[in-house]
């Protein structure tokens, strides 16, 4: 030390030498200033990748998540409105097939009716179905039947193509009339009055075969079904189903027959 140094100078303190094993905060300079950060430091953390931002991954993993949901959800929507109406097409085509294959009327509508007729009305049903085997045709096809009730209502035949040529009265006083060719037995006056000349009381209808007796009516069905089973011999096609299903019906109707005539038997004895 010099005895000729100032005082000011012995106040300021000595310059210190920095050593690696120094510990960094003694390395703090007066005033509260960082320490210098070191070369290899930043070169450091320069390489390194920012790190992803927190909850970034999670949202594109719920967009992604929501989307492939909401596809998934439209296809499987869309697939099931498909099978919704593959279906029901399906359905109404299975319907349609039915309807044509199905006989005329609805089978339960036929059966319910069925358990709602009477003994009597379910044979003359029956018999109504096959009534051509044991009953005349209707209407009657010979013209000379209706020409004699023309006569009785002194009205004379005339064909289409001589409509127009004769005159509507004759000598005899006939007026003239020509039949229609989809309706037999029906006929036209010349002042376009309408003539029904069918026997009505012969026609094959519920009402007339209602009014007869039981009796009469298991008669007259057994007698339909034999002869449709003859007919059924007749015929080009194989009708093995339809012969045994009408055979069984044809024991049941005897049976039954039988049993409806010694009713009627007992009946006429009492009284």
């Amino acid at each position: 030390m010099d005895d000729e140094m100032p005082l000011s100078a012995l106040s300021k303190p000595k310059k210190q030498n920095l050593d690696d094993d120094l510990p960094l905060a003694k390395l703090a300079t007066p005033g509260g200033a960082k320490p210098r950060a070191s070369t290899g430091g930043s070169a450091a953390g320069a390489g390194k990748a920012k790190p992803r931002a927190a909850g970034t991954k999670r949202k594109e993993s719920s967009s992604s998540s929501s989307t492939s949901s909401d596809s998934s959800s439209d296809s499987s929507s869309s697939e099931s409105g498909g099978k919704k109406k593959a279906s029901k097409k399906a359905r109404l085509r299975l319907i349609a097939k039915k309807k044509a294959a199905a006989p005329e009327g609805d089978p339960e509508e036929n059966e319910i009716r069925k358990k709602q007729r009477t003994p009597k009305e379910q044979v003359v049903v029956d018999l109504l179905c096959r009534w051509w085997y044991v009953m005349d045709d209707w209407p009657p096809k010979d013209p000379a039947f209706y020409d004699a009730l023309l006569e009785k209502q002194k009205l004379r035949r005339v064909s289409i193509q001589e409509w127009e040529w004769v005159p509507d009265i004759d000598k005899e006083g006939r007026g003239k009339v020509y039949e229609l060719s989809q309706f037999k037995g029906i006929f036209r006056k010349s002042d376009n009055e309408k003539v029904d000349l069918r026997p009505h009381d012969l026609c094959p209808s519920f009402n007339n075969l209602i009014s007869k007796d039981l009796p009469t009516l298991y008669s007259m069905l057994v007698e339909a079904y034999e002869k449709q089973i003859k007919d059924l011999e007749r015929s080009n096609y194989d009708e093995k189903v339809l012969a045994d299903s009408l055979k069984a019906a044809l024991t049941r109707i005897r049976e039954k027959a039988y049993t409806a005539k010694q009713m009627a038997g007992l009946a006429a004895k009492k009284h």
